[in-house]
């Protein structure tokens, strides 16, 4: 099952728009995050909830540190 998120989406839309390499934190967090939500909805889940919610966390660390997105 591929999934992609909303947050990953605008994720990778802007390492794609900055030209950030395919290395760059934004893309790699975005993947993790995609990944693990799909494990997460999966039957059987393969992520636990604590993981998702980890990955999650990070990801829109990242997200609001590059963007300038308020966090809360």
């Amino acid at each position: 099952m591929t999934v992609q998120t909303d947050l990953s989406a605008k994720m990778l839309a802007r390492a794609d728009a900055d030209g950030l390499p395919s290395d760059h934190e934004l893309r790699r967090l975005a993947t993790q995050f995609d990944e693990a939500t799909a494990g997460f909805y999966a039957e059987p889940q393969t992520v636990p909830v604590q993981k998702f919610m980890g990955t999650w966390a990070r990801t829109r660390r990242a997200w609001c540190a590059y963007s300038g997105e308020s966090l809360v």
